[in-house]
């Protein structure tokens, strides 16, 4: 029973690590994930946080959905294509990382992407932080299709 534990506390440490991922600081002030953001990579990704969780949509390509678990202004998260027939485009997922970080009027994620598990190695994710969310803003991938 105790090898079971020990191998569960080691298995669980790992999955909460994240190699080679630049490790988290405090949250700015009165800041949040929540919001819409404009990424030159993702261009427009509609965000939610609650807690330690954010979920959104982006609308690059057919569009897509993310989602992770915040540590202080860090959030590793997952992402997905779920791809489109009527437009040849296959299904993609991978994981990735943004820091939420503040300077003077500007706030913006720094981050990076890759396939399957590895968060990093294929580019950088970035985005400037734009508005609050609205009511109609998109919350889906069907959504995105329509507003973009």
């Amino acid at each position: 029973m105790w090898l079971m534990l020990v191998g569960w506390v080691w298995v669980m440490s790992g999955c909460a690590s994240a190699p080679g991922v630049p490790g988290a600081e405090s949250m700015p002030q009165g800041r949040s994930y929540s919001g819409l953001w404009y990424s030159p990579q993702y261009e427009h990704m509609y965000l939610e946080q609650s807690g330690d969780r954010v979920t959104g949509v982006f609308s690059y390509g057919s569009g897509g959905t993310l989602e992770g678990e915040l540590k202080g202004n860090r959030l590793l998260f997952n992402w997905e294509e779920p791809g489109d027939r009527s437009q040849a485009r296959a299904a993609m997922r991978g994981s990735g990382y943004f820091l939420l970080v503040e300077s003077g009027e500007s706030v913006r994620l720094e981050g990076e992407w890759g396939y399957g598990e590895e968060r990093k190695g294929q580019g950088p994710w970035t985005a400037e932080y734009i508005r609050e969310l609205e009511g109609d803003d998109p919350s889906t991938v069907e959504q995105v299709r329509q507003v973009h």
